[in-house]
C-alpha cells in the first residue's frame, strides 16, 4: 500500500517522493519494526552526508563521524529546529530499538514546522509502532529533501549504486 503524499502549498513541489518510495520498497509491508527504523535511519544518514557535502564544498563529511556528529554540523546553523528534533527522535529510537532487539518505548508524536508536538493519529487495525515510525521517517525524509533542495539546490535523484556501494 503506497503511503500518502504530504500536502503541500500550491506552488511547492514535493521533491522527497523518490526517497519515500525507496523507503517503502526497502521496508515492505511485513517488515519487522527493527528493519523499518534502521533502514529509515540509514536513508536519513545518507541524506545528511549529501547535505554536508553540498554545504561544506571544500571539506567532505568524514564517514567515520557518528550520526550525532553529522547532525551537530548542521544544527543550528542550517537545519531548522523542528527537523532537528524529529531526526533526534529517530536517532534515539534507533539506538533504543537496536540495543533492545526490537522492543521500544515511544510516544507517537512528531514536531511540526511551528515547533509544536503533533500526536500521530493511528488508524484502527494498524500496527501502532510500524505506522508511527513510518510516519516519522517519511516526515524526516520529506522535510530533509525539500529543505535541502530549496536552500542548497541539492537534487533528489537517488543513486542506488552509491547507497549500496555497488559498482556499475
Amino acid at each position: 500500500m503506497p503511503y500518502p503524499t504530504k500536502k503541500l502549498g500550491e506552488n511547492i513541489e514535493d521533491k522527497s517522493k523518490d526517497s519515500r518510495i525507496l523507503f517503502s520498497i526497502l521496508t515492505g509491508r511485513n517488515s519487522h519494526i527493527l528493519t523499518i527504523v534502521i533502514v529509515g535511519h540509514l536513508l536519513t544518514e545518507h541524506l545528511l552526508d549529501k547535505i554536508i557535502t553540498a554545504k561544506f564544498k571544500n571539506k567532505r563529511s568524514n564517514p567515520k563521524e557518528s550520526f550525532s556528529q553529522k547532525l551537530e554540523l548542521l544544527y543550528p546553523m542550517w537545519l531548522p529546529l523542528f527537523i532537528y528534533k524529529n531526526i533526534k527522535l529517530l536517532n534515539e529510537s534507533r539506538n533504543d530499538i537496536a540495543h533492545n532487539l526490537g522492543s521500544i518505548d515511544y510516544k507517537p508524536f512528531i514536531y511540526t514546522h511551528r515547533g509544536e508536538k503533533k500526536i500521530v493519529k493511528i488508524p484502527k487495525r494498524k500496527n501502532e509502532e510500524k505506522f508511527y515510525f513510518r510516519e516519522l521517517i517519511n516526515t524526516v525524509l520529506f522535510d530533509l529533501v525539500n529543505y535541502s533542495s530549496d536552500t542548497l539546490g541539492i537534487s533528489n535523484d537517488i543513486d542506488l549504486n552509491i547507497i549500496f556501494r555497488q559498482k556499475n
